[in-house]
């Protein structure tokens, strides 16, 4: 009897350790709008038991739910919104479970975006989405410095008029395939003027030139005495230090969309972000972190009781990114 009832407490506590060590399960959505592969890897690599459906009827039973987006707002996201799947994810937030919505399932938590005419969001947060203005600059890297373009590179040939081109910013899912954006139109583009004026050679100094070309020959006769006594020099003022008011300030412009790593308050990390548009809250409580491009202060982050959004990308961001997921997955808020 003593043997069994020793047997039966053994079992119970490596059931117990087992169960301790059992992932914690996340749904995460297939909504047709995610780079879900990435985001699974992600969870997995922290320890998440990773479920990934497309059933809103799953969706809605689910105890943490984790929701990923990199398309647009559009047909797509309206029909998320206004049908079964927009429904779903609504229970899980007013039940009070655990909701990560990423980069634009992100932004889907708020009222709508300007994008495409203007969109409906979920209404789960005040606010709404505004796309970064084109033309933004920002102060160039401390140290840069203007480069003196080459006269030979300037030929009438090769400077072609400018013209009047419509832009075409790539959208997010573009810019993650690697394409480049359109600044601005070859009309803004800085052209320098082939009639530029070049700059003169140095002047000759010590000796004149004669009619060859060549410096004339100097005897010994032309040589000054030595033991004649030379006026003292006169002093010559020192130039005043060259102010930093009077250097021209170094900008550069900004490309949109905004991809790449940006430094993200009060964290001091660096996250990977790809969007053409930011979120502008109607409730300074609602963000939890900030960041900044072109000059313009965003949210990278937010929080409203067991909602969690962030608009950089947690599965690219590497150590910080997968600190950010464990944080999520173990109730925590950074």
């Amino acid at each position: 009897m003593a043997q069994g009832v020793g047997r039966f407490r053994a079992v119970l506590h490596r059931l117990v350790i087992e169960t301790g060590r059992m992932a914690r399960e996340v749904t995460l959505v297939d909504a047709g709008i995610g780079n879900l592969a990435s985001v699974e890897r992600a969870l997995i690599q922290v320890g998440a038991g990773v479920r990934v459906t497309d059933d809103p009827d799953k969706v809605a039973t689910s105890r943490m739910v984790v929701f990923p987006g990199q398309s647009a707002f559009g047909a797509a996201t309206q029909a998320i919104v206004d049908g079964a799947m927009g429904a779903a994810l609504r229970m899980v937030i007013e039940r009070g479970d655990p909701f990560l919505g990423i980069c634009l399932g992100m932004q889907l938590l708020f009222d709508g975006s300007d994008e495409n005419g203007g969109q409906e969001g979920l209404h789960v947060l005040p606010g709404r989405c505004r796309r970064f203005p084109l033309g933004l600059e920002e102060d160039a890297e401390p140290g840069a410095i203007e480069r003196p373009m080459d006269p030979a590179a300037a030929k009438p040939d090769d400077v072609a008029p400018p013209q009047s081109v419509a832009e075409e910013p790539l959208s997010e899912a573009g810019a993650e395939a690697g394409g480049a954006s359109v600044l601005t139109s070859p009309a803004d583009e800085p052209v320098s003027s082939p009639d530029a004026a070049v700059p003169s050679p140095p002047e000759w100094s010590g000796s004149t030139v004669n009619e060859a070309g060549y410096g004339t020959t100097i005897t010994v006769d032309d040589l000054p005495d030595p033991s004649a006594t030379l006026p003292a020099a006169e002093p010559q003022p020192e130039s005043a230090p060259e102010s930093d008011i009077d250097r021209p300030r170094l900008m550069r412009r900004i490309k949109v969309p905004h991809t790449g790593w940006n430094e993200v308050e009060p964290t001091g990390d660096h996250y990977y972000f790809v969007h053409s548009y930011y979120v502008e809250p109607a409730r300074t409580e609602d963000v939890m972190w900030m960041t900044r491009y072109g000059g313009i202060r965003f949210p990278a982050a937010v929080r409203r009781g067991n909602v969690m959004g962030c608009q950089f990308h947690p599965e690219k961001s590497q150590r910080a990114g997968l600190r950010f997921l464990r944080a999520f997955l173990l109730g925590g808020w950074g």
